[in-house]
């Protein structure tokens, strides 16, 4: 049974969307995709392993979107990629319209 600070408050959209991560510090980015999407958050796959409570900005490719988010999990994969977890901050549904458009095409 999972603890009330692991359960969602809401679901997630399970889509793949291709987002580009930069690091608002350094300029560093990586273009990825999501695996899913929420107001709240968002699943990312990446090839770069990035440190907890880290700052990103999170922008869909299609689209002038462009959010804040900060790193709440990252878990490297069997095929050397890792698993992000972003909190978006301010919350957003344009992430989860954004979510839907991407899954009609």
């Amino acid at each position: 049974m999972s603890s009330p600070l692991q359960r969602r408050a809401e679901s997630r959209l399970r889509t793949k969307m291709f987002v580009k991560l930069s690091d608002p510090v350094t300029g560093e980015f990586e273009i990825t995709s999501t695996i899913d999407v929420s107001s709240h958050g968002a699943g990312v796959v990446t090839r770069s392993h990035w440190e907890l409570e880290h700052d990103l900005l999170v922008q869909p490719i299609r689209g002038n979107l462009v959010s804040r988010a900060r790193v709440v999990r990252c878990e490297a994969r069997e095929d050397g990629s890792f698993l992000l977890g972003l909190e978006l901050y301010p919350t957003t549904d344009d992430w989860t319209r954004s979510g839907k458009l991407a899954r009609k095409h």
